[in-house]
């Protein structure tokens, strides 16, 4: 018995690889005859340019996307079918490219993947953050046929959005806790140890890199590179249990309660992260947050000036926000005073 899944056909982090995009899917037996590019309006849309014009695309085949609204998806999927795109090309950061997924995956045609912020692992993983009525959910995509980062452009990305994705990686130490602890519980049947080992190593590289500077050409590459095998994990899996557990429940529960908060979604899994350790007691905590404070993401995390009272309240409602997936919050009793002393020592 073996398992079939879907990874990319190629995976290219390198400098000014946005210009030799030409080049890359050629390498990789890609021909491309009429593709659709999706961007959004902001600085993206500049490297989207770049890439239409290598690729001599005309400006008829671009499309902005403007939320992540599932009638976005529609817009896009609907433009696509009519003119018959064999590959939709997602130049952007986690708007346009979870758009750009989601649509290729109900028109059923192919997407390259083109992130230009490094700040979480979707730009490589089948899942799509799409907002329904509303309600931002979690839904099945399509995986990426291939992957291009250009590390100038990651080079050039607020400090924000790469603490973002640092945070998003080292999530996967609480993420893989839930899921073994869930398998041996035997509320999980589907234990995939290659999956579980690639999201812990990768995890694992950005938490033992030695040095402070997060945009040298070493760490960028090191951090994008996990991010992309993050997402693989998941594909691999058939879920997003190697990198999401409670601490994502809880981000997912902050975002029902508050849904025009503006934390990026690294930065709220990265306080789900350290809340959910501490509680957990174990000996990853000390580890986690000395990472933490080494890469100054607490420093950075005090700066958004979150409301306590919102931590503490999207905690206790992360326990119900998804009762099919058990976590070491599942069984725990849990009260407003309890995870208040936790918020305050750690913030």
């Amino acid at each position: 018995m073996h398992n079939s899944v879907d990874i990319p056909l190629f995976i290219e982090i390198e400098e000014n690889s946005l210009v030799l995009i030409n080049e890359i899917t050629r390498k990789a037996n890609i021909f491309i005859n009429n593709p659709l590019i999706v961007t959004d309006r902001g600085k993206s849309s500049e490297y989207a340019a770049i890439v239409q014009a290598e690729m001599n695309i005309g400006r008829d085949m671009l499309i902005y996307v403007d939320s992540n609204d599932y009638s976005e998806v529609k817009k896009v999927e609907r433009f696509a079918r009519e003119h018959k795109c064999d590959i939709i090309i997602g130049v952007g950061g986690g708007l346009a490219l979870d758009i750009s997924k989601m649509a290729s995956f109900i028109y059923g045609c192919h997407f390259i993947s083109i992130p230009t912020l490094p700040s979480h692992d979707g730009i490589s993983s089948p899942v799509a953050s799409i907002r329904v009525n509303g309600k931002r959910q979690s839904m099945n995509a399509a995986m990426p046929m291939g992957i291009i980062v250009d590390l100038n452009v990651m080079r050039n990305v607020p400090k924000r959005f790469l603490h973002s994705g640092i945070m998003d990686l080292i999530s996967n130490f609480s993420a893989i806790k839930d899921w073994e602890l869930a398998y041996k519980k035997g509320y999980e049947m589907n234990f995939n140890g290659f999956a579980n080992a690639i999201a812990y190593s990768v995890a694992d590289n950005v938490l033992n890199y030695p040095y402070n500077d997060i945009f040298s050409r070493e760490f960028l590459h090191i951090c994008i590179n996990a991010l992309v095998l993050s997402g693989i994990a998941m594909e691999i899996t058939g879920s997003s249990r190697p990198a999401s557990g409670a601490e994502h429940n809880f981000s997912h529960a902050f975002d029902m309660l508050y849904p025009d908060n503006k934390l990026l979604h690294g930065e709220k899994v990265g306080i789900g992260t350290l809340i959910v350790s501490k509680l957990r007691s174990d000996e990853d905590f000390n580890k986690i947050f000395t990472c933490f404070k080494r890469y100054s993401l607490i420093d950075a995390l005090k700066e958004m000036n979150v409301e306590k009272d919102k931590i503490i309240k999207a905690l206790l409602a992360s326990k119900e926000f998804r009762p099919d997936r058990y976590t070491v919050l599942t069984d725990m009793s849990l009260d407003y005073h309890t995870v208040e002393d936790i918020v305050n020592d750690l913030f």
